[in-house]
């Protein structure tokens, strides 16, 4: 894939996924910090952008944790 379009589907991707994320933690009622939102939406353009490893299981399942104790 060209450099140019590599960048823009980055782009799209992180768009999408930090309103994704915005609303994630909305509906759980939880109140991130810049850089807990950023984050996340890292993440989660990641998992629309690479094929998920078991690395990135664990990852998950560490923001799963995280939402956890943000709601308690």
């Amino acid at each position: 894939m060209e450099r140019k379009n590599l960048e823009r589907e980055i782009s799209i991707a992180r768009q999408s996924q930090s309103k994704l994320a915005l609303e994630l933690c909305s509906i759980h009622g939880i109140k991130p910090t810049l850089r807990e939102l950023m984050r996340l939406t890292d993440v989660l353009a990641e998992s629309v952008l690479l094929t998920p490893d078991d690395e990135f299981k664990e990852t998950i399942k560490k923001i799963d944790e995280w939402m956890a104790s943000k709601k308690g």
